[in-house]
């Protein structure tokens, strides 16, 4: 009996071990982010700076893989393979800056994703993603805030809020064309995000920078 037994269990677990091999040696799939903005090109940037303090994003999306909720929104799917390039929050500060950097600069301002407790940064750029994230039925949603803080005067001198979303048609749940798919949809979410609080940005810094020197840098 030992004699047959033995060679058996021996069998079953290389086959084990070759089934468990099979399974781990899918490939990690990496997804990133994706700016529309033209690269700047200047001799020289201007001396008031603008950097990206804070960034948070709910406690759901603070992993590895791009998450997806159930249709009803309740469930989520978290891919063990399907994953960011980046952590999400860093992702996100590289695509604002990069999307901020050439309005910001024409209106005399120097956007920097880092660096709110630098020597010299003059206003902070603080941001909450309260929402930013697709569903089963390929509804893709982004919610943020924004506030903007002059670190001179010591106050914030604007915020506001943005919500937006997009309705994509879903791929074959779980597979890599969905993944594709929604990360494609959360780029443009990101992209209109910042394009739309531009604006208000360009007005604000102009409106402090304009202020007498002695109002801009109080003792």
């Amino acid at each position: 009996m030992k004699c047959t037994r033995t060679p058996l269990l021996f069998l079953l677990c290389v086959l084990m071990a070759g089934l468990l091999s099979a399974c781990s040696s899918r490939p990690t799939e990496f997804y990133m982010l994706a700016a529309d903005s033209t690269p700047l090109s200047a001799p020289s940037m201007p001396e008031p700076t603008m950097a990206l303090g804070i960034l948070t994003v709910p406690g759901y999306l603070d992993r590895p893989g791009v998450v997806v909720l159930a249709a009803e929104g309740t469930g989520l799917t978290v891919p063990r393979f399907n994953v960011w390039a980046e952590p999400l929050q860093q992702g996100l500060r590289r695509v604002i800056a990069s999307m901020l950097t050439e309005p910001l600069c024409h209106a005399g301002v120097t956007v920097t994703p880092h660096g709110a407790e630098r020597p010299g940064t003059d206003f902070v750029l603080h941001q909450e993603i309260v929402r930013f994230d697709a569903d089963a039925s390929g509804r893709v949603v982004m919610e943020a805030r924004w506030s903007l803080f002059n670190r001179n005067t010591r106050r914030v001198c604007g915020k506001g809020s943005f919500a937006a979303r997009e309705q994509v048609s879903m791929p074959a749940f779980g597979s890599e064309a969905m993944f594709n798919t929604v990360v494609a949809a959360e780029s443009k979410l990101v992209q209109a995000y910042a394009r739309a609080i531009t604006p208000e940005l360009v007005r604000l810094v102009q409106q402090e920078l304009a202020k007498p020197v002695r109002e801009r840098f109080p003792e």
